[in-house]
């Protein structure tokens, strides 16, 4: 698909929340529609990244139930089935609208500073699908450690890291699942109403200019977890990440400028090439609609 053509798709679908026009008639379009049409999605976690992907997911003929931890949130005007659920509570009422799902989504970070409880949090949540059902954990490219050198999924598997919740998390649910785990290591998540610059402007510290940035649009992060249910990559761990890696100074100072916001002071001392390699992700086939972190739109 052209990536023009998939952008207004995508934007079509997830932000106006209806079809594209042409979506019925466009055969380029066919390959991101039929393996995933009549599928039961489970998403555990309808936040920032959880409630777009399953707009998303929606529009694309799938059954989506979703939950959230409170009541508080609205989301009486979606056209999916929504329910409360918190991992920490030992009854849920509505335990079996995941019984006939095809594939879960945890969608939910970790919440306090315990790391294994994120774990048992994620292995609660398995308690409630069949032993047919597969998985996909977004788990964090933080699992890597913090020094210089690419980081491959092959280098680091699933089940191996105990630095962090998410390695933790990990762990866990390849311990219990297996095969029927996949693992997608996001980088640092950009889009609508999340622009790291905007925290780092406000927050009186100065930062390392010449480090590299490990990020991904909100798009791709979508994207990419809708290619792994539409080719059945299970049992693998992927990172999702941009191709390039821009310094972080001259990146985040011009995303500031975009926003018109005050850019942070940053220090010319220390260089740290630490690097998330999406190799993998593009060998499976995936093609990032923004491979180039100066080409994330500015909402």
């Amino acid at each position: 698909m052209n990536i023009s053509h998939r952008k207004n798709y995508y934007y079509s679908i997830c932000h106006n929340d209806k079809k594209h026009p042409d979506q019925s008639l466009n055969p380029e379009l066919l390959p991101y529609l039929s393996d995933v049409s009549d599928m039961k999605i489970g998403i555990i976690g309808l936040g920032w990244l959880g409630l777009p992907l399953a707009k998303s997911l929606l529009s694309k003929g799938c059954q989506v139930t979703g939950t959230t931890r409170s009541r508080s949130v609205n989301l009486a005007h979606e056209r999916f089935l929504h329910v409360t659920f918190d991992p920490r509570q030992k009854h849920f009422a509505d335990s079996s609208c995941f019984n006939d799902s095809n594939v879960l989504v945890l969608a939910f970070a970790p919440a306090g500073t315990n790391e294994k409880v994120y774990a048992k949090d994620c292995i609660r949540t398995t308690d409630l699908i069949a032993p047919s059902c597969k998985v996909i954990l977004l788990s964090s490219s933080g699992v890597y450690p913090k020094r210089d050198g690419i980081f491959k999924e092959e280098d680091y598997p699933a089940g191996f890291i105990k630095n962090n919740a998410a390695g933790y998390a990990e762990l866990a649910l390849s311990s219990v699942l297996r095969e029927r785990l996949t693992v997608i290591r996001l980088a640092g998540l950009v889009g609508p109403n999340r622009y790291p610059v905007t925290a780092m402007s406000k927050s009186g510290k100065s930062y390392q200019s010449q480090e590299r940035v490990n990020l991904i649009h909100q798009e791709d992060a979508i994207g990419l977890i809708e290619f792994v249910i539409e080719h059945k990559l299970w049992n693998q761990t992927i990172n999702g990440c941009s191709t390039k890696h821009p310094l972080r100074g001259p990146f985040y100072t011009e995303m500031a400028r975009k926003l018109g916001i005050e850019a942070p002071p940053f220090e010319h001392k220390n260089r740290l090439e630490r690097i998330i390699s999406n190799k993998h992700s593009l060998d499976l086939g995936y093609k990032y609609l923004y491979p180039d972190p100066a080409a994330y739109p500015i909402a």
